[in-house]
């Protein structure tokens, strides 16, 4: 019997497997392409409805950034059933990147590259109004 209990896990899951360098996209690193895009914009924060495959602002949309955000979106249903929940559960399901794009600093281990601060938020909003919501900060090496 679906629970929606694991929404909750779902939203942590989905954060942290969108973020990791398991979304390789053609050339690079998913984090990497966004962040290139978002220091050449000025744009700072992208914002994606999963399940309208919509993602703002426009500014930061490329074509390779457009394909992974709509192959993760693809993939969030199959992670909803393989948790053991439903999707008629799921009302709505956002996710926020932000970066801090004044705070790069050198990276420890080799300072010819530099790091810059992200936080990810993923909320799930399911059918009875409740929300599950998994946020994480981490660096991304550029």
């Amino acid at each position: 019997m679906p629970s929606r209990k694991t929404l909750q896990s779902v939203s942590h899951n989905f954060g942290r497997s969108f973020t990791s360098l398991v979304n390789y996209v053609e050339t690079d690193y998913f984090l990497d392409l966004l962040l290139k895009k978002m220091r050449q914009t000025g744009q700072d924060r992208l914002d994606v409805d999963i399940l309208k495959n919509e993602a703002t602002p426009k500014e930061l949309i490329t074509t390779e950034i457009e394909a992974a955000i709509r192959s993760w979106n693809n993939w969030f249903p199959e992670l909803v059933k393989h948790s053991g929940s439903s999707m008629d559960f799921v009302k709505s399901a956002k996710m926020t990147l932000c970066f801090d794009l004044n705070a790069s600093r050198p990276y420890p281990k080799d300072t010819r590259f530099t790091e810059t601060p992200f936080a990810c938020t993923v909320t799930i909003r399911d059918d009875r109004g409740r929300e599950y919501q998994h946020g994480h900060k981490d660096f991304v090496l550029y």
